[in-house]
């Protein structure tokens, strides 16, 4: 096998051989710490000292708790002493590798420092002070949130039928109910359905009601949930999963604005605004023939798109302090907050549950924990342990490098660009799409927005 040029890692990196020796060490490393490889190479690995960010008296030596621990994998924020003897904030992973064709390498560890970064993300917490945190239930203040609270006012304005989009735990609903209760209708009913969780039968008996002896079991006569929300708003959850009769029946109403109880020949006149969600792709579905095209079109007027929590990360802190205020009023429990380095667990968790994963996570949490702040141990073991957070991302190469950045993959279907490949076309052509937004352009290349400015520097692309 080919010997890395690990000068290639934008991060700092180091080897340590079996004897606790330092076998490698990149240039990176040696602009983040000062030391260079010919002093460092040869040295103890204790030679570069790591400090807890919370006692920072109290070392931490990486050869030691890979091959000691039960988990030959180390991933941490600690402080690095540099070769001024100050503390640098930085995200540690070291590895066991132990690997034939590199005799050298027993250990493989990777320094990135956060510290301009992190400066970066409170410049951009800055700008958006002044947005709101919460908006009629919804938590969260990032550009795209605010997005879509614009979206919800305008929606709000009109009577137009609104399909609301997303991956499921994305907060539909809570869109939906923010439209009724911001427009002209919210002294009137909200009335939800959940199209998934009935038959055909019941389904068509629950939105149209019916008279006495339709069926068997029709002992009376029944209000359907459209005659229950006249005047007002009716949302029909998971849409994409209605019978073709009762996509027929629905497309009759919006059309004719009548609706007829099941066992019955009278029509009634309803006025009520239809809200419709779904987490599946019913272009997809129209193109496939499961869906009516003429019913697709009749409840797409007005789209919103929900965004998975993924790619909104920095409301993850927002609404952890949001479910904890929750819990700890359901609860009792005395919990403040979390501890740094849950908390960087769950910023680079892929939550493929959205925001429902996470409420959950930290209910679980206030079972487990014993103290003010929630720690790593206290969370659930798809979040903690690192065959699982694989697993539940969708990403089962167990080693993964500072060639993929610290945190897991995100999303299954954006670009997949290692930083030491990507040629200097790809990445302008990126940045193009992307309207040269370097904070999205960074996500899609999981990289932190230090690194690309580095990478635009070092290719000589001048920022726009």
């Amino acid at each position: 096998m080919q010997i890395p040029d690990w000068n290639i890692f934008p991060c700092g990196v180091y080897a340590i051989s079996r004897d606790n020796r330092i076998t490698v060490w990149n240039e990176a490393l040696t602009r983040l710490t000062g030391f260079d490889a010919d002093r460092m190479i040869g040295q103890k690995a204790s030679q570069i000292q790591f400090h807890e960010t919370e006692k920072k008296e109290n070392l931490v030596n990486p050869y030691l708790c890979v091959k000691t621990d039960i988990s030959p994998f180390l991933s941490r924020t600690l402080y690095v002493k540099d070769a001024e003897h100050k503390l640098k904030l930085a995200f540690i992973q070291a590895k066991l590798i132990d690997r034939p064709d590199l005799p050298d390498v027993y250990i493989l560890v990777t320094v990135s420092d956060i510290s301009e970064e992190i400066s970066c993300e409170l410049l951009e917490s800055s700008r958006e002070e002044k947005a709101p945190a919460r908006f009629h239930g919804i938590v969260g203040k990032t550009k795209k949130m605010r997005d879509i609270y614009r979206l919800i006012e305008l929606a709000s304005e009109s009577l137009v039928n609104v399909l609301i989009t997303g991956e499921s735990g994305t907060g539909k609903e809570l869109v939906a109910r923010a439209i009724h209760y911001t427009s002209g209708r919210k002294s009137r009913p909200f009335v939800t359905v959940n199209c998934s969780a009935l038959t055909e039968t019941l389904l068509e008996s629950e939105l149209f009601g019916h008279v006495r002896g339709a069926f068997t079991g029709a002992y009376r006569d029944k209000i359907g949930k459209f005659e229950s929300a006249n005047g007002g708003t009716i949302f029909l959850d998971e849409i994409g999963d209605i019978s073709p009769l009762i996509q027929l029946k629905l497309l009759r109403v919006i059309q004719e604005k009548t609706i007829e109880r099941v066992g019955d020949n009278r029509q009634m006149s309803v006025d009520m605004r239809i809200i419709t969600a779904t987490n599946k792709h019913l272009r997809q579905m129209v193109a496939e023939g499961l869906f009516r095209e003429d019913l697709y079109y009749r409840l797409k007027v007005f789209p919103i798109h929900m965004i998975p929590l993924r790619d909104r990360k920095g409301d993850i802190p927002l609404l952890c302090r949001s479910f904890i205020e929750q819990f700890k009023r359901k609860t009792g429990k005395d919990i403040r907050g979390l501890t740094e380095n849950a908390s960087r667990l769950l910023m680079g968790y892929c939550w493929p549950g959205n925001v429902r994963e996470l409420e959950n996570t930290i209910e679980y949490a206030f079972v487990m924990c014993d103290s003010n702040l929630i720690d790593v141990f206290d969370l659930p073991q798809d979040i903690r342990v690192i065959p699982l957070r694989d697993e539940a991302c969708g990403n089962r190469e167990g080693l993964r490098t500072e060639t993929k950045q610290v945190a897991h993959p995100s999303s299954g279907d954006r670009p997949r660009h290692t930083r030491h490949k990507i040629s200097r076309d790809e990445l302008v052509r990126l940045l193009e799409q992307n309207e040269w937004n370097k904070a999205e352009t960074a996500r899609q290349l999981d990289i932190s927005r230090v690194a690309l400015w580095k990478k635009l520097k070092s290719l000589g692309i001048e920022s726009r």
